[in-house]
Formats: structure tokens, sequence, C-alpha cells
């Protein structure tokens, strides 16, 4: 009698902790799912409110577009793109359903150019009998820092609820570029007196953007969930995008602005 108690009691047990070990297997299992279709509500991870974004590509200057494609720009530092490097900082503040998330972001970058300065006097100079490289001397640089406030849907619904990695978005608002042209050391000037100005100068108009990212979670579900709850970073994301910045709308604006391919890193969290 007493056997068959022990028996039972032990039996009973172990269908307990077995049951304990299947759920937690299960729940584990469901925490490493980034799909929001196969998780209840108390298992979405960490609450997703922003996104930070860090991008680079290559930036063309649209300077010499109010002097017929030919102007100061490409004869000081030639046609090619600069390198240029960025960040983005987004607050998903409202979920459509269905749709995606929707919110402000800004923006911030860098790039700048470089080359040689013209010798006082032969910049225009037709009639001169140096040679082009003859009359540059010295050195000058362009820098450009281009910035936003935009408008941002993300159309993430069906990556939340199918797990697709595939997640457009699109970006409208108000752009700006603070630029400044250096010769040597010193800030570029023309004129004497009051006379004088000074090349530093900010540049406004539109900024808009229409890309794609592709969600890394299906290389690690598990290590993605970790990193979550870790970290806080819900997703990571590839992202590549079409960017123009048409910055110089207003009178006596040098125009800054760029139209371009980007490409980047999304963490979102």
């Amino acid at each position: 009698m007493r056997t068959r108690i022990l028996v039972s009691a032990l039996v009973g047990i172990a269908a307990l902790f077995a049951s304990r070990g299947a759920e937690a297997q299960s729940r584990r299992i469901r925490d490493s799912n980034w799909r929001q279709s196969e998780r209840d509500s108390t298992q979405q991870g960490s609450p997703q409110r922003f996104a930070l974004e860090l991008r680079f590509g290559l930036y063309y200057p649209q300077v010499d577009e109010e002097f017929g494609g030919t102007g100061p720009y490409q004869k000081f530092f030639g046609d090619k793109g600069r390198f240029h490097f960025g960040a983005g900082f987004d607050w998903q503040a409202l979920r459509i359903p269905w749709v995606g998330s929707f919110g402000p972001g800004v923006g911030l970058g860098y790039t700048s150019a470089s080359g040689k300065a013209f010798r006082e006097g032969t910049y225009d100079d037709a009639t001169n009998t140096y040679s082009y490289e003859d009359r540059r001397v010295g050195e000058t640089s362009l820098t450009i820092l281009p910035m936003h406030v935009s408008a941002v849907l993300r159309l993430d619904e069906l990556f939340r609820r199918t797990g697709v990695p595939i997640i457009p978005y699109g970006k409208i608002g108000f752009g700006a570029g603070l630029w400044w042209v250096d010769v040597g050391e010193e800030t570029a000037k023309v004129g004497t007196g009051d006379d004088e100005i000074k090349g530093v100068g900010l540049s406004y108009g539109v900024h808009w953007a229409i890309g794609g990212m592709l969600a890394l979670d299906w290389l690690g579900r598990r290590s993605m969930a970790s990193l979550d709850q870790e970290t806080g970073i819900n997703h990571v994301h590839l992202f590549g995008e079409w960017t123009n910045q048409n910055l110089g709308l207003g009178s006596n604006q040098m125009k800054v602005g760029t139209s371009t391919w980007t490409a980047g890193l999304t963490f979102e969290m």
C-alpha cells in the first residue's frame, strides 16, 4: 500500500515538472518569434516607440544648377560625388492599424569637398598666359551640413503580423543646409568693409525620401529576442533610400541640396 502511494506521488511530481518544463519551453519559443500573430499581448517584447538611423552615401551638391550646369563648384571641386554620412531619429508616435507607424523625424548629415584655390585675379581672366593648373594655388573647401524635420510613414504592419521582412517607407518635410567655404584656415570672403561677404550661409527648402527596409530578424530569432531583452532594441534593418533635398529656394541662397541614393542601418526601440 505504501509502495503504491509512493509510486503515485513520484509519478505525480514527475508529471508536474514535465508540464512546467513543456510550458517554459513553449514560452521561450513564442518569445523568440517576432511574428505578432503568434504571440499574445503579454509576449510582444519591449515597447517600440523610436527608430535610430545611421546612413551613408554619395552627395552631389547642386551649386552649379543656377549657372546652367557649369559653374564655380565644378571648377573648384570637379563633378564627382562626395562621401556623405549622417544620422536620423524618428518618433513612432502613432500606430495606424493594418498600415504602420506615423510620426515626426529629424536628421543631420555631413559632407565636404576640397580642392586648389585660384590665384587672385586669375579665376575669370580668360586672357592670362597661365594654364588652368598654374592658376590654382593653396587649398579651398566647401562643407555642408544637410538637415531636415519630416513626417515619416513606415508600412510595417505586414512585417509585424506575418514576418515578411520588407518594410516600405516615405518621408517629407522641411530641409535646410548649413554651409561654409574655407580658404586655408580662414572663412572665404569677397569685398571689403561694408561690402564684405563671407562664404557662409543657410539654405532651406524641401526634403523628401522614399525607401525600403530589410528586417534582419530572420537571421536569428532567438538572438533578436535576447537583444531586445538586454538592450531594448526590437529590430535591426538594412535600408536603401532615394533622397531628394531641394535646398536653396529662398532669394540669394546657394543651392546645396542633392538627389542621391543612401543606405544604412535602422535600429527600432
